[in-house]
């Protein structure tokens, strides 16, 4: 059923006239006519009575405007929601982020789409990268933002980088190692550490004991009030470093370099507007 024609009939039943409906549409009165005629032949029925007295709609007629409203009113909506989803304005996007991202970008991230983008639907998974894979295969989520390091090499998935994020030894002021000029490897395993996830081989790991948790802000505090050691971002703590009641450890023969950061999602998948600008959103965020 041409949505044309209906609203050839929305506009003779709204007007009552076949002349002041063809001015309204922007065609001729033979032209609208012949539309109305097609739509009734077509389908049987008769939508409108012409005489003297003017057009009046018949009962058939009355059927077909009711649900014309309708069937065009939603065809609107579909227009005017596909329009907003292709700048990235509407729609659903589900991801998953591993818990230093999420506590460094999402909260201002946050923020921002809902000023910018009121109209979308933002679900977030928030887990080391690795365990969001089943998600990401199973189209519970679009993409996952993380470090690589453990999401490089997942078949059917494509990694983009997307930056670098700088990473320190944490400590609290006062910790027996900020006493020393350079700490060592050594001297990290003398100690507990804080950790979001199991460190990685070739990371100092506290012969004192290990802390896990995916709660960054459980962490800060552990670290806070322990003799706890943490590899992270000094980005997530530049409060607490610039007022001095945490402290980056200064090393002697260990370098914590940088994390890569990439996003990652599904291999021959078309990616959502709303996905690529979140992306870029990162992207940017990193490279301030």
């Amino acid at each position: 059923m041409e949505m044309t024609r209906l609203r050839h009939v929305l506009a003779v039943a709204r007007t009552r006239s076949f002349s002041r409906a063809a001015e309204e549409e922007g065609i001729t009165q033979p032209a609208l006519s012949r539309s109305i005629a097609a739509f009734e032949q077509r389908h049987g029925v008769t939508l409108f009575d012409r005489g003297r007295g003017g057009v009046h709609v018949t009962p058939a007629g009355t059927l077909v405007v009711e649900q014309a409203r309708k069937l065009l009113a939603a065809a609107d909506d579909l227009e005017r929601g596909l329009r907003l989803y292709g700048k990235g304005e509407a729609g659903r996007l589900a991801f998953g982020l591993g818990p230093l991202l999420a506590s460094l970008f999402l909260p201002g991230l946050a923020q921002s789409l809902l000023r910018s983008r009121p109209g979308l639907q933002i679900v977030t998974s928030i887990r080391p990268p690795e365990q969001l894979i089943p998600e990401l295969l199973g189209d519970g989520i679009e993409m996952i933002l993380g470090n690589d390091w453990r999401i490089s090499k997942v078949p059917g998935t494509v990694l983009e980088p997307l930056g670098k994020l700088k990473l320190a030894v944490i400590a609290r002021a006062g910790h027996p190692l900020t006493a020393a000029a350079r700490v060592t490897v050594a001297d990290l395993e003398n100690h507990p550490t804080a950790s979001s996830i199991e460190p990685p081989s070739g990371f100092p790991r506290g012969e004192a004991g290990t802390f896990i948790s995916d709660n960054l802000f459980i962490l800060r505090e552990t670290v806070r009030h322990t003799d706890c050691t943490w590899i992270t971002s000094p980005a997530f703590l530049a409060d607490e470093l610039s007022s001095g009641t945490l402290v980056e450890l200064p090393l002697a023969d260990f370098d914590t370099g940088h994390s890569d950061i990439c996003v990652v999602y599904r291999q021959g998948r078309t990616r959502s507007p709303v996905a690529i600008a979140v992306t870029e959103a990162v992207r940017d965020l990193l490279g301030g």
